[in-house]
């Protein structure tokens, strides 16, 4: 691909993926916007780029922690742990993927002491990715 800055064909590298929001329900389910990124090896400019949205069900794990009528009032809070990039190559003829795994803790606001951690990941093809440019 040529860098529109550098006006020259250059090899690209990988961004640090970039949440643009995780959220949690009442019941249990989390969902994140994440964003990733390729870039210009040389330059630094962005080059392509693709949202992948993603969501885990936790339901089960959360089962005792949800608002039911006439007990205590359940709030379940998100905090994100850690995010990696997901970098498959496929080799020669192969499809190569990128992609995010996010990592993250629930916790509730009663006095009970509740804590599950999770993750969530996606990816999609190289060639998916949307050109920026």
């Amino acid at each position: 691909m040529r860098c529109p800055d550098c006006s020259k064909f250059v090899s690209m590298e990988f961004a640090d993926p970039e949440i643009s929001d995780i959220q949690v329900t009442e019941e249990g389910e989390v969902t994140a916007m994440v964003t990733i990124t390729r870039t210009c090896a040389d330059c630094g400019s962005d080059l392509k780029n693709a949202e992948l949205e993603m969501t885990v069900d936790l339901s089960k794990e959360c089962e005792g922690h949800v608002n039911k009528e006439g007990e205590e009032t359940h709030d379940l809070t998100i905090e994100e742990n850690d995010v990696n990039q997901i970098e498959e190559s496929g080799g020669r003829y192969k499809k190569a993927y990128f992609g995010a795994e996010v990592c993250f803790t629930i916790t509730c606001t009663c006095d009970k002491e509740f804590s599950v951690e999770g993750s969530m990941s996606d990816k999609v093809a190289a060639s998916e990715m949307e050109e920026c440019c």
